[in-house]
């Protein structure tokens, strides 16, 4: 079975760094999402190891070995946390586009979801947890937690902390799939899914990157 590193702490420190803050006079500046995770939130962010839910480490550049049943928990994962994102963010949402955005997240997640469980069940494979997916759950419900937090932002802040959010949990599905799954999926049909999914990921971080960029520097009036 083919073997590949996961590099836990440059996922989670590669969130943060495409999230984007304000000021306190609201002026867009770079930074992160006011109150998410970052090396003084989060401690394992920045260091040699993460730790699961499971009480499982994962230090960097521990060789994992992921059967296609762990490959297709993670992708599940994936899948769910994007819609548990965008059904928080819709109805937050001020800005009309960051709504539509995230009402998008949801339907095509959800139909994502639907197909992969579809294949999976043809296939005979069971999905089951492992230290990735676990990974996957908690810093999903990191994000949550900060968007439901005391501190979370209000108003164009929150706009831009919503999709900043959507922003970081598609590179993380992407750095996954590229650095973890990709070199070690078995199953024909279950690698043809992966690029799929890789393929309609890297059109939503590009989407995701453009409202984001809207919102950090507005058109100008001539």
């Amino acid at each position: 079975m083919r073997t590949a590193k996961f590099w836990v702490g440059a996922v989670v420190a590669g969130a943060v760094a495409l999230g984007f803050g304000c000021s306190d006079d609201d002026e867009p500046n770079f930074g992160s999402v006011p109150g998410m995770p970052d090396l003084e939130d989060n401690p394992d962010a920045g260091t040699d190891a993460g730790t699961t839910d499971a009480g499982t480490t994962i230090e960097v550049g521990t060789i994992l070995s992921l059967t296609d049943a762990q490959i297709a928990r993670v992708l599940q994962v994936a899948n769910e946390g994007e819609v548990m994102l965008g059904q928080y963010a819709a109805p937050l949402a001020t800005d009309p586009d960051i709504r539509a955005f995230n009402e998008q997240m949801v339907a095509e997640h959800t139909a994502v979801k639907e197909r992969l469980d579809a294949l999976l069940a043809t296939e005979g494979i069971v999905p089951e947890d492992n230290p990735v997916s676990l990974q996957l759950q908690k810093e999903v419900q990191q994000l949550m937690d900060v968007l439901q937090g005391p501190n979370a932002p209000t108003g164009a802040a929150l706009d831009l902390a919503l999709i900043s959010a959507q922003l970081n949990a598609h590179a993380r599905t992407a750095f996954i799939g590229d650095s973890v799954l990709t070199a070690q999926t078995d199953n024909p049909q279950l690698a043809q899914e992966l690029l799929t999914e890789r393929t309609e990921v890297q059109e939503h971080i590009e989407e995701a990157r453009d409202l984001q960029s809207r919102l950090v520097t507005p058109p100008t009036t001539p």
